[in-house]
C-alpha cells in the first residue's frame, strides 16, 4: 500500500482524479464514520457526490501514516455552505474512500 503516485500531484491534478473516480457511484465507497456524520450534520449522499463531482482541493493533502493513504479534503460551496469530503486515496485502489463528511465556516 501507499500513495508515492497521489503524492508527486498538484492539488489541481488530485482533483482531476477524484472528479473523474467519483462519476462512478460504485468506486465511492463511504464509511460509517461518514455515514454517521452525514446523518448527524443533515448532509445528504447527493451533496456528497456532488462534493466529489465537481469540488476542489483547496490545502494541502495529508498522509495517513496508520492506513498508509493520502487523504484529501474536497471542497465545494453549495446549498449556501461549504460541503467538505475527505477523501482517501492509495495507489494500489483505484476507488475512492469517503472518510468524513462536513459543513466548513
Amino acid at each position: 500500500m501507499g500513495y508515492a503516485t497521489f503524492e508527486k500531484l498538484s492539488n489541481a491534478q488530485i482533483s482531476k482524479h477524484i472528479r473523474r473516480v467519483a462519476t462512478d457511484t460504485k468506486a465511492v465507497f463511504i464509511t460509517g464514520h461518514a455515514k454517521t456524520q452525514m446523518r448527524k450534520r443533515r448532509i445528504n449522499v447527493s451533496l456528497v457526490y456532488e462534493c466529489l463531482r465537481t469540488g476542489s482541493v483547496l490545502r494541502s493533502p495529508e498522509p495517513n501514516l496508520k492506513l498508509d493513504t493520502l487523504e484529501c479534503r474536497m471542497e465545494r460551496y453549495t446549498a449556501g455552505r461549504n460541503c467538505c469530503v475527505i477523501a482517501a486515496l492509495c495507489d494500489e485502489d483505484p476507488d475512492i474512500v469517503c472518510v468524513t463528511v462536513f459543513f466548513s465556516s
